[in-house]
């Protein structure tokens, strides 16, 4: 391996190549798999690779930790080409001529664990794309791209500089700006019908939702808890709501 590559450009991890191999093999440049990754499904992904003539390279588990600072790469590490993302003023005019929209915004998720099982959330469910703050925020790194499962790589990605900003925006599209909070006066999400194009926005478990943003919001909604914790992980939440959102036909309305 010649040079430095900037660890942005790498991911990691069995299902992530996968999924990359699967939908979108063109932007893999070089994989990076350990030496000794014996037969089975490792050996198959290699054998994959091969296939689709994408090179590989064998080197030692500790090589592998040090390209990605981690050591849950689970013997493989790729190179990839820089994705593109969508430009938010060009997503919002793709999206005049459509009767439903469903997008997930992100503010203030800052650990890439929970970034990127909300990356998984969201292409898991359909979402149109995800909208998160350029500088508030988790990086798109290795560790996101494992975590989502290769959904860093997939879903469509809209970076913005300003949230509260890309709110308006949307809400001047057609969009029902949806905030989540964690208890009443909020709506409750079981009692709440929803329009045919909603911007569902999720903040952090300890810092929530930037107060300006939730001043914006065209309506907030809680999740309901019948147990003593009252409240869910950032991505088990997202999960629950998504599925209100996108899918539950009592809960969805035909009509704003």
């Amino acid at each position: 391996m010649k040079g430095h590559i900037p660890k942005s450009q790498l991911i990691m991890g069995i299902h992530t190549l996968q999924h990359l191999l699967a939908h979108a093999p063109e932007r893999l440049v070089h994989v990076f798999a350990e030496q000794s990754v014996g037969k089975g499904r490792k050996s198959e992904l290699i054998d994959l690779c091969h296939k689709r003539k994408i090179p590989v390279s064998l080197l030692s588990f500790d090589a592998l930790t040090h390209m990605v600072t981690s050591d849950s790469h689970q013997s493989f590490v790729a190179q990839v080409r820089p994705r593109e993302c969508v430009a938010l003023k060009d997503f919002l005019k793709n999206s005049e001529e459509k009767e439903t929209g469903l997008v997930l915004m992100l503010d203030q998720i800052f650990d890439p664990q929970n970034f990127g099982a909300l990356l998984r959330c969201a292409e898991c469910f359909g979402v149109d794309a995800v909208v998160f703050s350029k500088n508030r925020g988790a990086d798109l790194t290795p560790v996101v791209a494992k975590t989502s499962c290769g959904a860093s790589e997939i879903v469509p990605l809209i970076p913005v500089s300003n949230l509260a900003d890309a709110v308006l925006h949307f809400q001047e599209a057609g969009f029902e700006a949806v905030a989540t909070t964690l208890e009443a006066p909020s709506e409750n999400l079981y009692e709440t019908k929803f329009g045919m194009k909603t911007l569902l926005i999720l903040g952090s478990e300890g810092e929530g939702i930037q107060p300006l943003i939730q001043k914006r919001a065209d309506r907030r909604v809680y999740l309901p808890m019948r147990g003593k914790i009252d409240s869910l992980n950032v991505a088990q939440a997202c999960s629950v709501l998504l599925f209100a959102v996108g899918f539950a036909p009592t809960i969805r309305t035909t009509s704003l």
